[in-house]
């Protein structure tokens, strides 16, 4: 499953284009917008394309999660195809200082947007958003970021915590990284349903 995840992505992106418009003289406002197609496409292929399926192994009875790090990738894949059709700049684990976030993308030097991709069985899923992001935008020299989660678990007390935190920052008028939440459970066949 370490290479897999290449192939797969790059084949998704490609059934299912994109068009996305960013002006030369786009501001950050408008990356961010565009970053955020770039996570809404991912999350359809996910969530209606079947992409879900290869994030788990074992038999349909005994699904397991794979790694986190194969999510990250798959999403790489994906998100690299229609960032070089859109001639953006998508770059894995930069590391400013603070250690690597997950993605940076960017259109330019001051033009930067940050996507962290977390599992929802991640034990340490509300300290990523809460401390670790905060710090990764810090190093980075931005203020827009996403905060990506893929829900794997039958739980989902953690997600209603971190949109509760996400809803909590905004009502104290800062600005909060934004939470998407991806439901990645696997699910059935439509004829099944």
């Amino acid at each position: 499953g370490e290479v897999s995840w290449c192939g797969v992505g790059k084949k998704f992106a490609d059934q299912s284009p994109l068009s996305l418009q960013l002006r030369p003289d786009a501001a950050i406002e408008d990356l961010e917008e565009i970053v955020e197609k770039i996570i809404h496409q991912f999350k359809k292929l996910i969530e209606v394309n079947g992409l879900e399926e290869i994030l788990y192994t074992g038999v349909r009875s005994e699904l397991k999660p794979r790694h986190e790090r194969f999510s990250q990738r798959l999403f790489y894949a994906v998100a690299d195809s229609y960032c070089k059709a859109n001639n953006l700049d998508i770059s894995r684990e930069p590391d400013a200082g603070s250690g690597p976030v997950d993605f940076k993308l960017s259109r330019g030097y001051t033009n930067r947007v940050l996507v962290e991709l977390k599992l929802s069985s991640n034990s340490k899923l509300i300290n990523g958003y809460r401390r670790q992001l905060p710090a990764y935008q810090e190093s980075e020299n931005t203020k827009r970021s996403f905060y990506v989660v893929l829900k794997v678990t039958k739980s989902d007390k953690q997600i209603k915590e971190l949109i509760e935190l996400e809803s909590k920052i905004v009502r104290g008028g800062k600005k909060a990284p934004k939470v998407i939440v991806i439901d990645a459970e696997p699910k059935p066949s439509a004829s099944k349903r």
